[in-house]
């Protein structure tokens, strides 16, 4: 596994034609059209099998490591189904100066795009595993964000604990509190476990506005226990959960939400948004 390395930003280039084949498809829709072209004309790009890439996406600077985690190969050619419907939603819904919470960060995708989107808000992101958060953590500093985004080394968990965490040597982003459910086999780590509002409090975040929850099947026992541990007065507005659409029962994290008042806002092809009720 790689941390970041010391070689300033613009070292890993691609090639200049792989380069103007990659903005070409970051230019493409999220839709179905947009997906086939992009995988098609992602081909040669992803054939160099490069190990690191210095990538300007969207206007916000990455280091990646497309070999082993999906989120970087996304990010690479196709940001656009990197839960980009969600990041619109969230662009044009979130109040000003408001938090995000980024449970799963990975490499910083989703809200690093988002600040890029919205340069107001403020974000805390979530990264159990070391080898990942010292990738996040270079792009925040590399994007000078340091001062709106806030990185924290824990896994969320419904309690205080030292937990082991499963990691996808193929994809980093499949890396798991609970193992097996398809992922590859690869090692565990120990980590550190924190339940959400213990991260409230030490990072003074009084009330966030979102919570992006995508920490592969934990989600239901964490929410369990954010719902239990805080008063109603302090939940977000918003919440976003993993949920395929292809699944015909919702899963079991998103009924609970519902059950606390929220309702479905955007099914995209992977997740859900939710809102709180007013009334709630």
């Amino acid at each position: 596994m790689h941390a970041p390395s010391f070689q300033p930003f613009g070292y890993y280039a691609l090639p200049g034609w792989a380069e103007a084949l990659a903005r070409l498809c970051h230019r493409l829709p999220a839709n179905w059209l947009g997906r086939r072209l992009g995988f098609i004309l992602r081909r040669p790009v992803i054939a160099l099998k490069s190990e690191v890439v210095d990538l300007s996406v969207m206007g916000t600077s990455f280091r990646l490591y497309p070999e082993n985690n999906l989120s970087d190969k996304r990010l690479l050619c196709t940001p656009n189904i990197l839960d980009g419907d969600e990041r619109v939603f969230l662009a044009d819904s979130m109040a000003q100066g408001s938090w995000l919470i980024d449970v799963g960060a990975n490499i910083g995708g989703y809200s690093l795009l988002l600040c890029k989107q919205r340069p107001d808000i403020r974000v805390l992101v979530i990264e159990p595993d070391p080898d990942m958060a010292a990738r996040l953590q270079y792009n925040i500093e590399l994007n000078g964000l340091s001062d709106r985004v806030r990185l924290a080394q824990v896994a969320i968990t419904d309690s205080p604990a030292t937990v082991e965490l499963y990691r996808d040597p193929v994809n980093r982003g499949k890396n798991s509190l609970l193992q097996g459910g398809g992922m590859q086999q690869g090692d565990s780590i120990e980590v550190v476990g924190l339940p959400l509002h213990a991260l409230f409090i030490e990072y003074q975040i009084a009330s966030p506005e979102a919570i992006k929850l995508d920490i592969e099947g934990f989600e239901l026992p964490v929410l369990r226990g954010f719902f239990e541990s805080v008063d109603q007065a302090y939940w977000p507005r918003l919440i976003q959960i993993e949920q395929h659409r292809r699944q015909v029962e919702l899963n079991d994290a998103v009924q609970l939400a519902m059950e606390e008042g929220y309702q479905i806002r955007l099914h995209t092809r992977m997740n859900v948004i939710l809102e709180r009720s007013p009334e709630h």
